[in-house]
């Protein structure tokens, strides 16, 4: 390879890098990171705003939480990542938001339930994940609370989620890179 294309090769992924973390992680821990326009969507769904004490239980690259501190820069959130290697990356690049590194499913600890006013999260999906995510996460609502959310388009979900939503938002087949899945957006309020 020539010296100058060698050199532009290395110009394009320092680019990358800068723009997008480039972090390993297990391939087990199926992270799909949500596109720009659809955090924005789940933000917005959510009606967040400075008052409001925020959840984001799968924070991975930390999409969502860009679109929250677009929305409302100064948000109390509390992120949850299960990958050692994300929350670090995350801590520093989100200073103030409170990264907790644990399994979403494992959280809170037993006699402790933090209740948030809203919860915005796009969960792994794998073998109905996502339902068990989103309940989970339904449970940490307060009264009058809000939980916005990305979740697999099948007929589990349809039949455990979308009856408990009062927003159901079908997205485009390929929505998420190197997939074909059929997702959904999706809102629910506890009452």
């Amino acid at each position: 390879m020539h010296t100058a294309l060698k050199q532009r090769i290395e110009m394009m992924r320092g680019k990358i890098e800068r723009v997008v973390p480039v972090v390993e992680v297990p391939a087990s821990s199926q992270l799909f990171v949500t596109p720009e326009n659809e955090s924005a969507r789940l933000v917005e769904l959510a009606g967040i705003s400075a008052d409001d004490s925020i959840l984001e239980p799968s924070a991975g690259t930390g999409a969502i939480l860009r679109a929250i501190r677009a929305t409302v820069p100064g948000a109390f959130c509390d992120a949850i990542e299960i990958s050692g290697a994300l929350c670090e990356f995350l801590r520093k690049e989100f200073e103030g938001v409170n990264v907790i590194c644990r399994d979403f499913l494992q959280y809170p600890d037993a006699g402790t339930a933090p209740r948030y006013s809203r919860i915005i999260m796009n969960p792994p999906f794998n073998q109905g994940a996502d339902i068990k995510h989103i309940m989970h996460a339904y449970s940490l609502l307060k009264p009058g609370g809000v939980l916005t959310a990305v979740c697999l388009d099948g007929p589990r979900q349809n039949e455990k989620l979308k009856p408990l939503a009062d927003h159901w938002e079908r997205l485009p087949r390929g929505t998420f890179a190197y997939t074909d899945v059929a997702t959904v957006i999706m809102r629910m309020a506890m009452g």
